[in-house]
C-alpha cells in the first residue's frame, strides 16, 4: 500500500499567506505516508510555483466565482488520481470539496486561514460566504484554524473537529542584506538616508493600509525622511497612491512581487496594522529578516508577537496609537535590537517541520489511521 494520495484545493489567483502555506505544507509532508496533489480553481502564479517545486497540480478554472463547471472535470480528476482525502483552502474551494466529497463519498477537511466575515468588500457577499460556509459545514469532518482566535468564530457557524495548527516558514536562502537593501533603494530611487517604514501585504481594508497612511502622516513630523514601501496588490491600491500623492509622503508601490519577502532588507520597520488577521505569516518572514516589529493586537497576531518582547503591539484602528509605537523603535535603536533578538528566537517555535508533522497527525485521526 502505497502513500494517501490528498487534494488540496484552493482558488489560486494570487499568492497570499493561504497560497505560501499550500506551498510551503505540500513541499513537507512526509512522503512516505501522504501524497499531495493541487488543484486551483484559477490559473496564475500559485499553479506555477507548485509545479516549478515538482508537486503535481492541474487547473481547473472558473468563469466567474459561482462558475460550477469545473465540477466534472474535477471530480474525474480525483478519481483517475485515487484520492482519499480532500482538504479545502478558501471559500470557493470549501464549497467544492465539501460538496464533492458528500458526492464521493470522501473524508473532507478545510483550514481556515482568516475571518470570513472580514475577507470581502462587500457586506452582501460577506453574508452570503458565511451563510453558505453554516450551510455546508456539516459536510466537513474537520477543520485546522491557523490561530486560536479563529476558533470561536468557526464553532459557532458549526464548525466540528476543531485543531489549531500554527503556521510555519521555510527558510529563505540567505543573501547579504546590506548588499540587497543598497540594491533596491537604488532600484526605487530611495534615498540611503531614508527611513523605510512599510509591509508586505494586500492593499484590502482588513489590513488596515489606510491607518498606515495616517500613521505615516503622523510620524512625517519626527522622521521628515520617512519613505513609505508597501508591496502587495489588491482593490485599494489605487487610493492609497492617491492619498499619498495628496500628503506629499514619499512612497512606492511596487505592486506584487515573486518571493517578496527576499526584499525586507529594505525596511528599516515592518509594520502590519490588520483589522483582522488570522496569523500573520508576513510577520514570521519579517521575524527571520530580522526587521523590528509593530503590528495590531488583531486577530492571532498576539498568538505569535509577544508585546513589548517580540515586537510593539496597538489597538487594531488607531493611527495615533500605530504612530507612536513606530516612532518608539524608530527612535530608539537599543529597543529596536532587543525587539529583534527576542523575535528571533520566537520564530523558531513556529517552524515548518512542527507544522507538517501535527496536519499529518490531523490526517491520520480523520482516516483512522
Amino acid at each position: 500500500m502505497g502513500p494517501v494520495r490528498v487534494l488540496h484545493i484552493i482558488g489560486g489567483g494570487e499568492i497570499g499567506g493561504a497560497e505560501q502555506h499550500v506551498l510551503t505544507l505540500l513541499s513537507h509532508l512526509d512522503s512516505r505516508r501522504y501524497a499531495p496533489l493541487l488543484a486551483c480553481l484559477v490559473a496564475g502564479p500559485l499553479g506555477e510555483a507548485a509545479a516549478a517545486r515538482g508537486l503535481k497540480v492541474k487547473t481547473f478554472p472558473q468563469r466567474r466565482k459561482t462558475d460550477p463547471g469545473p465540477w466534472p472535470q474535477l471530480v474525474r480528476w480525483i478519481r483517475s488520481e485515487n484520492v482519499t482525502l480532500l482538504h479545502s483552502h478558501g471559500m470557493r474551494a470549501n464549497l467544492f470539496g465539501r460538496l464533492i466529497g458528500r458526492w464521493l463519498g470522501l473524508p473532507n477537511i478545510s483550514t481556515v486561514h482568516s475571518s470570513l466575515a472580514r475577507d470581502y468588500l462587500s457586506a452582501r457577499t460577506a453574508r452570503a460566504a458565511v451563510w453558505l460556509d453554516r450551510l455546508t459545514l456539516p459536510l466537513s469532518q474537520g477543520q485546522i484554524v491557523i490561530s486560536k482566535a479563529l476558533m470561536p468564530e468557526v464553532a459557532a457557524r458549526g464548525g466540528k473537529n476543531i485543531e489549531v495548527i500554527y503556521n510555519g516558514r521555510e527558510l529563505t536562502p540567505s543573501t547579504d542584506p546590506v548588499v540587497e537593501r543598497a540594491a533596491w533603494r537604488r532600484r526605487w530611487n530611495i534615498p540611503a538616508e531614508a527611513r523605510v517604514v512599510g509591509n508586505i501585504a494586500r492593499f484590502h481594508p482588513c489590513k488596515g493600509p489606510e491607518q498606515l497612511v495616517q500613521a505615516a502622516q503622523i510620524l512625517r513630523r519626527q522622521f521628515p525622511g520617512l519613505h513609505l514601501l508597501m508591496i502587495g496588490e489588491g482593490p485599494l491600491r489605487p487610493l492609497i497612491a492617491e492619498q499619498l500623492e495628496k500628503e506629499g509622503i514619499p512612497f512606492t508601490l511596487p505592486g506584487f512581487l515573486p518571493q517578496a519577502e527576499r526584499l525586507l532588507p529594505v525596511f528599516d520597520l515592518f509594520v502590519l496594522p490588520s483589522l483582522s488577521e488570522g496569523m500573520g505569516l508576513v510577520l514570521l518572514e519579517a521575524m527571520q529578516a530580522g526587521i523590528p516589529l509593530v503590528a495590531s493586537h488583531a486577530g492571532g497576531i498576539p498568538e505569535l508577537i509577544r508585546d513589548g518582547r517580540d515586537g510593539l503591539l496597538v489597538p487594531p484602528g488607531e493611527p495615533e496609537a500605530l504612530a507612536r509605537a513606530c516612532a518608539a523603535v524608530l527612535s530608539d535603536p537599543v529597543l529596536a535590537a532587543s525587539l529583534v533578538r527576542s523575535a528571533d528566537g520566537r520564530r523558531q517555535e513556529f517552524t515548518v517541520e512542527k507544522m507538517a508533522a501535527e496536519t499529518e497527525r490531523f490526517y491520520d485521526r480523520i482516516l483512522g489511521l
